[in-house]
């Protein structure tokens, strides 16, 4: 197999910092005033701090700023899970259910039901190209894991939704895991996104290459 990329690759010192705010589906298995117990695929860290998006279910679309308390092991059947309790800063307000007035009223929805958790994680770029860039952190990317990638460029920030496709360690380096990703063309992107200013470095770099 030849090991020739398909698209150029450039380095942007100046641009390297961002975030990636990754998207995990949760289960949301109860709520007692400000004490919400998740189920998750992946472990946490205590004092983490994360946004979570309540779940449709409960009647409500809400985002909340949670901190991670504990995280324990549990297993259904032959399958880890990680059960693990956040806090928010005051008391989630959930709908209050008022007496049916017909029985064509639809059922309350009740826990478990399915949340999203985001975390932000900070990263830097080392190399982009139009089809997708390498990420470096300092805690693991879950291959798989879909997010949207920050970049603050001339004071002005682009998006754009990625997914992790390999993930690897070196040890020793300041920001030690290193992550493959691939630009998710979800839609024709938007000018300011990471791919349209990436797409105009590799039209100089080619026009350039003529007159060399």
């Amino acid at each position: 197999m030849s090991e020739r990329r398909r698209t150029s690759r450039f380095v942007i010192p100046s641009y390297t910092h961002g975030v990636f705010r990754q998207l995990q589906d949760v289960c949301v298995e109860k709520i007692h005033g400000d004490l919400v117990t998740l189920i998750s695929e992946h472990p946490m860290q205590p004092l983490e701090q994360l946004l979570l998006e309540l779940p449709r279910a409960l009647g409500l679309r809400s985002v909340v700023q949670v901190e991670v308390l504990g995280c324990a092991t549990v297993w259904s059947g032959d399958t880890r899970r990680y059960r693990i309790g956040v806090r928010k800063d005051g008391p989630i307000d959930l709908p209050v259910l008022l007496p049916p007035k017909s029985r064509f009223n639809p059922p309350a929805a009740s826990l478990p039901a399915l949340g999203v958790l985001i975390r932000r994680i900070p990263v830097e770029i080392s190399d982009v190209s139009t089809a997708g860039c390498q990420l470096q952190s300092t805690e693991p990317l879950i291959e798989g894991a879909v997010g949207q990638l920050e970049v603050a460029m001339d004071g002005e920030v682009h998006q754009e939704p990625i997914r992790v496709c390999r993930t690897s360690h070196a040890p020793g380096a300041s920001r030690s895991w290193r992550a493959g990703t691939t630009f998710l063309a979800l839609s024709a992107p938007a000018p300011a996104s990471v791919r349209n200013v990436v797409a105009r470095f590799e039209i100089i770099d080619e026009l350039a290459g003529r007159f060399r």
